[in-house]
């Protein structure tokens, strides 16, 4: 028993990488902190840790714009299956989820598919290995396209860690709605060059 609490009482620092992996596959499989924690023999405070470590390693931030004006940011954490956003724009058919404030992962998902070619064209297969993709993945898609749909000006840009940082900063310390959008409208202008695209890009 001695033992056995002993190993309870474990923080994260000491998990080695397989533990942590279990950790998160349990936690993926609908497994709560207590169980995981109880299954893993490890303090429910290193398995919290775990998780929310995981959750930043798997967050990715979008900026979606429709021309050069910046429409929605999109905040995805992949590992919870978490979405925020900030609407940039009123006009709906600039806006990522249109009248949608609050979508959720299904909506993302329906989202990130809308933003890709259709799975069913003609020689999809071919325009895949062309892209260096293995299989029809919306994600993997993105990341080579930036999401642009022939007919239309939108795309996206997937933020570096430095600009996370600068609008979590903004989100943390301005809790006026409207002057939080003021003041991310600032900030994308002053970083244009982190998310827009030439004209001749979209």
């Amino acid at each position: 028993m001695k033992e056995k609490a002993q190993v309870h009482t474990q923080d994260k620092a000491s998990v080695g990488r397989g533990i942590r992996a279990r950790a998160i596959a349990l936690y993926q499989q609908g497994k709560d902190v207590e169980t995981i924690a109880s299954l893993l023999q490890l303090a429910p405070e290193a398995v919290r840790e775990i998780l929310e470590e995981a959750e930043q390693r798997s967050r990715i931030v979008y900026v979606f714009a429709d021309g050069g004006e910046p429409a929605t940011i999109i905040d995805v954490r992949n590992l919870t299956q978490k979405i925020e956003i900030v609407n940039l724009t009123d006009e709906l058919t600039s806006r990522a989820f249109g009248i949608k404030d609050t979508p959720g992962w299904e909506d993302y998902e329906y989202f990130l598919e809308s933003r890709c070619m259709p799975k069913t064209r003609y020689g999809i297969r071919e325009e895949l290995r062309n892209m260096g993709i293995d299989c029809y993945d919306p994600f993997q898609i993105i990341q080579k396209t930036r999401g642009r749909v022939y007919g239309d000006h939108q795309y996206l840009s997937r933020m570096d860690p430095d600009w996370i940082t600068g609008y979590d900063e903004i989100i943390r310390n301005t809790e006026d709605s409207l002057g939080r959008i003021e003041k991310l409208r600032k900030y994308l202008q002053e970083s244009e060059r982190a998310w827009k695209l030439d004209e001749g890009q979209y």
